[in-house]
């Protein structure tokens, strides 16, 4: 804005006429507007091309397909992977395995085996379940009371109803 103020205290001294200086002031702005105009032309055309989906797979047709290419094989080498671990898994070798490190932790520590939860982890569960239960309860009511709401709605009301 600092240049254009000098350019309007330069323009209007009092050498120049008063008219002259406003349509000069009048085509600048003309010209300004015509500028922005092109921008945001340009700006609308930019935001049109970047959101039309079939035009950018086709400009970026190769790195579209790539990707696809590589996250198929991912998830199908996921896939791949947990099944094979289920099987390595399930073999007799691996499963003798299992049970041996079983019994050695038995053995090592049964004061761990089937040990009874403390008194505070009873009472957490047992808030935590009276918690859930009443947020269940306040669900089915509201829901309950929104479907007579509406039956009684469309009782009041014939043309809601569907045909």
């Amino acid at each position: 804005m600092d240049e254009r103020a000098a350019r309007l205290n330069h323009r209007t001294d009092a050498r120049t006429a008063p008219r002259a200086a406003v349509q000069e002031l009048g085509s600048e702005v003309a010209e300004v507007r015509e500028d922005l105009d092109a921008l945001l032309g340009e700006l609308d055309r930019r935001r049109h091309e970047a959101l039309d989906l079939p035009l950018q797979l086709r400009r970026h047709a190769f790195g579209a397909s790539l990707t696809t290419v590589a996250l198929v094989a991912a998830a199908a080498g996921s896939v791949w992977l947990a099944m094979w671990r289920r099987q390595r898994r399930q073999r007799l070798g691996a499963r003798a395995r299992r049970l041996r490190e079983a019994l050695y932790r038995m053995t090592e520590s049964p004061e761990r085996v089937a040990t009874e939860p403390s008194v505070a982890v009873k009472i957490a569960v047992a808030a935590a379940n009276a918690a859930v239960a009443m947020l269940v309860k306040r669900g089915l009511e509201r829901g309950v009371r929104h479907l007579m709401e509406a039956r009684a709605e469309r009782a009041r009301r014939p043309e809601l109803s569907s045909p």
